[in-house]
């Protein structure tokens, strides 16, 4: 019975286009180094969230369902290894860092600093800066 479960394990990865040896999987490129985010065409307004507490690819999207349901919200990546939650917000958009906080805490998790490449039209932005 055992062989036969390998065997059928082995059919499903090739099927999947998977290699069950290590030494078939290629090379992974080293990560550039993160940098601070810039206003640019590409990404005129950018909120980044540090979230603490996640520990797994469920936490990470526990927090991005949360988040992409924001008004202004275009664009979503939550990185589980960084902590870091970046949202790229339509033109003229903004949210509030309690907003974003709330809603961090609704997922189960604590924002611990947020950050935007723009000015933000909200009086609770100031408090972040610095930390």
């Amino acid at each position: 019975m055992t062989m036969i479960k390998r065997t059928t394990l082995t059919a499903l990865a090739v099927l999947a286009g998977l290699s069950l040896s290590p030494t078939a999987l290629p090379a992974q490129e080293p990560e550039a180094p993160e940098t601070q985010v810039r206003a640019d065409e590409e990404h005129p307004r950018q909120i980044e969230v540090t979230v603490l507490g996640m520990s797994c690819p469920f936490c990470a999207y526990g927090v991005e369902q949360k988040l992409k349901k924001l008004d202004g919200v275009v664009e979503l990546t939550v990185e589980l290894a960084s902590g870091l939650a970046t949202l790229v917000m339509e033109d003229g958009a903004d949210v509030s860092n309690e907003t974003l906080r709330e809603t961090v805490k609704d997922a189960g998790f604590e924002a611990a600093k947020v950050t935007r490449n723009f000015e933000s039209e909200f009086p609770d932005y100031e408090s972040d800066e610095g930390s």
